[in-house]
């Protein structure tokens, strides 16, 4: 697992915070589908377990509204730090994975461009749902603004852990490989810049969130 940075990618300092974020644009998305529902939150560790101290930790925001809340997450040094904080975590891959149970919501934020075996994501993912669950993907936009022009000179930014980039076309072409299809498609950022910028929203935010259903 060379390829999981861990600790080597620096915590967000500048977010920490006891409070929750509510307002921030990913935490909205998946709070408006988790409340009162069965929650698995595959990636929860968010790189460095230092960030469970930040403001925009989305595992802790889930706990919020959620009748139960469990984590996976492949970074096991991260699993085992958020266990001696008392949050249900389990160590496995999100590529890869048998609970022997089924959940309401799956979220998926901020992972899917992390991983190289997309069929055993999906496959894992319907192995864990029931007929009305819900797969709440959020990733970043690669047609954000900053990234086409960017683009130009060559230095477009990437996480040392990214392996790919989707948009709401190639994640619905995706998806229904595997009898799953997009109910909804929505965008956000964090910067105030972005959201009060006259462009069009496919090109002015950062993220994109999606909500899958089964055929």
């Amino acid at each position: 697992m060379e390829y999981i940075s861990g600790v080597k990618i620096d915590s967000h300092y500048n977010d920490f915070g006891a409070d929750i974020a509510f307002n921030d644009h990913k935490i909205s998305f998946i709070l408006k589908h988790t409340k009162n529902k069965k929650i698995l939150d595959l990636g929860c560790v968010m790189h460095n377990p230092e960030n469970a101290k930040s403001r925009y930790w989305l595992h802790r925001a889930t706990y919020s509204n959620a009748s139960s809340v469990l984590g996976l997450d492949l970074y096991n040094d991260g699993v085992k730090s958020l266990k001696k904080m008392g949050y249900n975590v389990v160590h496995g891959d999100a590529q890869n994975f048998k609970l022997d149970d089924e959940f309401d919501i799956i979220i998926a934020a901020d992972l899917i461009e992390h991983l190289h075996n997309l069929e055993g994501f999906f496959l894992s993912c319907k192995l864990h749902m029931k007929k009305n669950s819900k797969l709440l993907i959020s990733t970043p936009n690669p047609w954000y603004w900053k990234n086409v022009l960017m683009s130009f000179f060559g230095t477009v930014r990437v996480n040392q852990e990214h392996t790919c980039w989707f948009c709401p076309v190639t994640l619905a072409q995706i998806s229904s490989r595997f009898g799953l299809s997009i109910e909804s498609i929505s965008y956000g950022s964090r910067y105030k810049r972005d959201r009060f910028m006259p462009l069009p929203k496919g090109l002015k935010h950062t993220s994109f969130h999606a909500v899958l259903k089964l055929n």
